[in-house]
């Protein structure tokens, strides 16, 4: 509860009126106040009761047969006027109850929702009222009650169940206790009174002497409860006297939504969910508390609780579309996929303004991590459908297609992602994958030529070359007999990646590489030497060991023994190359 409204227990005949021009505009099936079963027996002659004479209203209680339950009202109320001195307490009439009723055209043999009755309490000028229902118990029933303030109908005390053979007999327990639970009232008016004019202490004085003169006492908690939250005091405190109402009244809204509130501000976040989802079971309608406890389970990790609430509170509120992508939100987090998905899908169908660009994003992705290559391009295309300048979605499009298989259709995505954002990460990089899937190396290495010029990361780019020529030299290194050609194919990409690296290892892989390859280049060369007698080839073989000594010399730590073979190949090849090159080259 926060904060304090002053109520005036008396309204104004054009406030009555206005209340029953409410009740008659509503279209509410069942509305009633009290039954329509004659009274036990003849009311005496009651003195009228003074002006600031409290004023009680008994509501006709619910039971299934729509007949115990009018019948205890009814009792209760002959009970009630007998017992209670007029001056005292004024039981308000049967007969009051249903004119009013019957002028505003509606029935008066079924209970009224809390909503309506808490109207008609107010139509009536009571301060309190009695709400009940009768459950059959064994061969009698069972009748229980509770006192509800008019001015809050969140602010109940409940009463001890009677029991009794007929419904009219059972009610005459209640007569004593609802006298003792109203020793209360009078401090709670004083502990209210004392709390709008910030006399805090004398607030909490006159709620502890109610506590005192009824110990099961609720309504004075209630006023303690908001003296404590209005001081700031702290959440121990508060949460104390939340359970000490709880302890009363489980099912109290008020205290639940303090003991929630305070037990998260004491660090207590699992005892603070368990409260919420108490407090959500006494209004499995109430959507927007459903959202704020699956919002809290699944902030602190209770995912599988938060599906539980979510779950059932959608079935409580069906079409309830904040609830339904709660519930979406849920299932993809906890990668439940094909749940997600189907819900994801009804969610936009309930509300198309859902589906904006992170909507279909994330419906890609859960439906690639289900392996539904299909269905996840299908979302990424209808996302780039909607919102044909979101680069983002192009680039996500691109990549679903190309997991899809799809690698050209994959390229095109991905150029029309560099369209919208020439500078998008990792544009030209995307397109150099799908190019390399297509065995089209040539392009792929223009495409990461691109990529660098657009600033992409650095060891991204040449990693990737790496790897192709990686690829590229152990394919050239298993050819029988090996071919200049292949190895020269080779080296183009791991030169690209060791002038594009940055990483120490990654450029010392590179490097070995380039040494590996030269080496062979230079052997192949200098094998063709006595018949081709070229001086363009030794040329080139002498500059082959020149790269082979340099490039397996700063390598050499990627495998050292590897690198030490080389180098001492490499040694022994240079002075017949350079005897090749003086003899061929005059």
């Amino acid at each position: 509860m926060t904060g304090w409204v002053v109520w005036d227990p008396f309204v104004t005949v054009l406030e009555e009126s206005l209340v029953k021009a409410r009740l008659h505009a509503r279209t509410v099936s069942a509305l009633a106040a009290v039954a329509v079963t004659s009274t036990a027996w003849a009311q005496p002659p009651r003195t009228p009761p003074g002006p600031n004479t409290p004023r009680s209203l008994v509501q006709v209680f619910a039971s299934a047969d729509k007949v115990a339950g009018p019948e205890a009202s009814d009792a209760l109320r002959d009970r009630m006027i007998r017992a209670f001195p007029s001056r005292l307490l004024w039981i308000i009439d049967r007969k009051d109850v249903v004119s009013f009723l019957e002028s505003s055209g509606y029935p008066i043999d079924e209970q009224l929702p809390a909503s309506d009755e808490s109207a008609l309490a107010k139509a009536l000028r009571a301060d309190d009222y009695i709400r009940g229902r009768v459950v059959p118990d064994g061969a009698g029933v069972k009748v229980e009650a509770m006192i509800v303030l008019t001015r809050d109908n969140t602010l109940t005390q409940p009463l001890p169940a009677v029991t009794g053979p007929r419904a009219d007999r059972a009610v005459a327990g209640l007569v004593d206790l609802i006298r003792e639970a109203r020793k209360q009232l009078a401090n709670e008016k004083a502990c209210m009174a004392a709390a709008r004019d910030n006399k805090f202490d004398e607030a909490i004085k006159a709620a502890d002497e109610g506590i005192a003169a009824y110990p099961q006492a609720t309504l004075v908690r209630y006023c303690k409860m908001n003296v404590l939250a209005r001081r700031e005091a702290p959440a121990a405190e508060q949460l104390a006297m939340a359970k000490e109402i709880l302890a009363i009244d489980p099912t109290s809204k008020a205290a639940l939504a303090v003991a929630a509130d305070q037990a998260k501000a004491a660090g207590l976040a699992d005892e603070a969910n368990q409260y919420l989802i108490q407090l959500l079971a006494t209004n499995p309608q109430d959507a927007q508390l459903a959202s704020r406890v699956i919002d809290a389970l699944a902030a602190s990790g209770k995912l599988e609780l938060a599906k539980e609430v979510v779950v059932k509170a959608v079935a409580d509120n069906p079409g309830d579309v904040a609830l339904i992508e709660l519930q979406f939100k849920v299932l993809a987090a906890l990668k439940e996929y094909g749940p997600a998905t189907r819900t994801g899908e009804e969610l936009i169908q309930l509300d198309s303004t859902l589906a904006d660009a992170a909507f279909y994003t994330r419906l890609a992705a859960l439906y690639a991590a289900d392996s539904q290559m299909t269905k996840a391009s299908d979302a990424a295309r209808r996302g780039t459908a909607r919102y044909p300048g979101d680069a983002d979605l192009w680039q996500l499009y691109a990549q679903t297609l190309k997991r899809e298989g799809k690698a050209l259709e994959s390229i095109a995505a991905a150029r029309k992602a560099l369209e919208v954002n020439p500078r998008i990460p990792n544009g030209w990089t995307q397109i150099a994958v799908s190019y390399n899937d297509l065995g089209q190396t040539a392009d792929a290495l223009a495409a990461l030529r691109e990529a660098r010029a657009a600033g992409d990361d650095a060891n991204q780019i040449g990693g990737f070359a790496l790897s192709i020529g990686n690829k590229l030299y152990r394919a050239a290194a298993a050819e029988n007999p090996k071919q200049i050609a292949s190895m020269d194919a080779a080296l183009v990409p791991l030169q690209f990646a060791d002038s594009t690296l940055t990483d120490a290892n990654l450029k010392g892989n590179a490097a070995f590489l380039i040494g590996v390859s030269s080496f062979y280049k230079a052997q192949l060369l200098a094998a063709g030497l006595p018949t081709s007698k070229s001086c363009d080839e030794a040329k080139a073989a002498q500059a082959a060991t020149n790269d082979a000594m340099e490039y397996t010399r700063r390598g050499g730590r990627t495998s050292p023994d590897a690198a030490a073979q080389i180098l001492g190949a490499v040694n022994q090849l240079t002075p017949y190359l350079d005897r090749q090159v003086t003899a061929l080259c005059k």
